[in-house]
C-alpha cells in the first residue's frame, strides 16, 4: 500500500505477514459459489484452485501533525500459541506457524523512519491475539511493552471478556494472549482504557462497532473533506462486502456482528471513503462501490 494522505493526516501499512485461510474454516455458512460470481474482483483476495482466502497482517500506522499512531499490532514474536479447543484443533495445520514465529515487523515499521520509542499511542481495535502480539516483545526472559513511550488503547469490554472463564473457543488464546500481550501492558502503567474523553485529536473518531469482539471499535479519519475508515476486523474478507451478513467463525456475537457489518458497509458504499480493513491482501486500501445490484470492493 503507498502511503495514503487524508489532509493533514498519512496512513502507512506495516506488514507483519501474509496468511492464506481455508475459506470454508472462515465462513462455515458461506456459498462457495459466491466467490466464482465475483472472482473478477476477488483475485486479490481468494485462490479459486485452493479455495483460500488471503488475509494480510498488519498495523496502520497513522501520523498527525502531534501523533503516532499505530492501530492493530499484529500477531508478534516469540509467543506461545497452541491450544486444545475446537477451532484450533479444526485450523491446526494455518494456525500452528504463529507459534514462537519470527517476522520482520520492527523493520518494517523502521522502514518508515520511526522507532519503537517514537509511537505515541497503540491503538487496539479489540483483543485478539492477531492484532495484539506486538504490544510486547521478549527481553531476557521477560515480555516487556514494545513501544516504551506509548499510551495503549484498550476496550474496557474487551478487557473484562479476557478475563471471564467461559467455554468460548477462544479461551485457550485468550489465557496465553492476556498474559503475554495486555498484562505486562497493565503493570507497565501504560494502558488506558477507552472512553468517552479519549482524544485522537479533531481529524480521528473512535466509533464503537461490537459484535466481533464485545468493545471492537473502528477508527475514522476524517481531514480536509477526505475520509478513511479503519474497519478492524469488522470485515475479514471483501465477501463480505457483497454479503454483509457473513460473520467469520471468529466472531463473538454472530448476530450482533452482522448487524454492525450491515450498517457499516450501507454508511459506506459509494462514499468515496477509503476503507482500511485489518486484513485486507492485495494493495488493501480500497472503497466499497455499488456493482450490478449488488457491492464490491475496489482497490486503490
Amino acid at each position: 500500500m503507498k502511503t495514503l494522505y487524508f489532509g493533514d493526516v498519512s496512513v502507512d501499512k506495516v506488514i507483519d505477514g501474509i496468511e492464506r485461510f481455508p475459506a470454508l474454516n472462515a465462513f462455515p455458512d458461506i456459498d462457495m459459489e459466491l466467490f466464482d460470481q465475483n472472482i473478477e474482483w476477488m483475485h486479490s483476495f481468494y485462490e479459486p484452485a485452493s479455495k483460500m482466502i488471503l488475509l494480510s497482517m498488519h498495523s496502520y500506522l497513522i501520523r498527525t501533525k502531534t501523533l503516532n499512531i499505530l492501530v492493530d499490532t499484529c500477531i508478534g514474536n516469540n509467543k506461545h500459541r497452541v491450544g486444545q479447543g475446537p477451532i484450533y484443533k479444526q485450523n491446526e495445520g494455518i494456525l500452528s506457524h504463529w507459534n514462537n514465529r519470527n517476522s520482520d515487523y520492527i523493520q518494517n515499521l523502521e522502514s518508515f523512519g520511526l522507532s519503537t520509542e517514537s509511537i505515541d499511542i497503540v491503538m487496539c481495535t479489540h483483543l485478539h491475539a492477531d492484532h495484539v502480539g506486538w504490544n510486547t516483545r521478549l527481553e531476557n526472559g521477560t515480555w516487556v511493552p514494545t513501544f516504551p513511550n506509548a499510551k495503549y488503547l484498550f476496550s474496557d469490554e474487551d478487557l473484562e471478556n479476557m478475563k471471564k472463564e467461559s467455554n468460548s473457543p477462544f479461551d485457550e488464546y485468550t489465557k496465553l494472549v492476556y498474559q503475554d500481550s495486555i498484562l505486562p501492558i497493565m503493570e507497565s502503567g501504560q494502558a488506558t482504557m477507552i472512553d468517552d474523553s479519549t482524544d485522537l485529536g479533531r481529524e480521528i473518531n473512535l466509533i464503537k462497532t461490537p459484535g466481533h469482539s464485545p468493545g471492537h471499535y473502528c477508527l475514522e479519519i476524517d481531514s480536509n473533506n477526505k475520509k478513511g475508515m479503519l474497519t478492524g476486523d469488522i470485515l475479514h474478507n471483501p465477501i463480505q462486502v457483497t454479503c454483509p451478513s457473513l460473520s467469520t467463525v471468529f466472531c463473538d456475537d454472530k448476530d450482533l456482528s452482522n448487524q454492525t457489518r450491515m450498517k457499516i458497509v450501507d454508511n459506506l458504499t459509494d462514499t468515496n471513503t477509503v476503507v482500511l480493513a485489518a486484513h485486507f491482501s492485495g494493495t488493501t486500501a480500497g472503497l466499497i462501490n455499488s456493482h450490478n445490484n449488488s457491492r464490491r470492493f475496489d482497490l486503490i
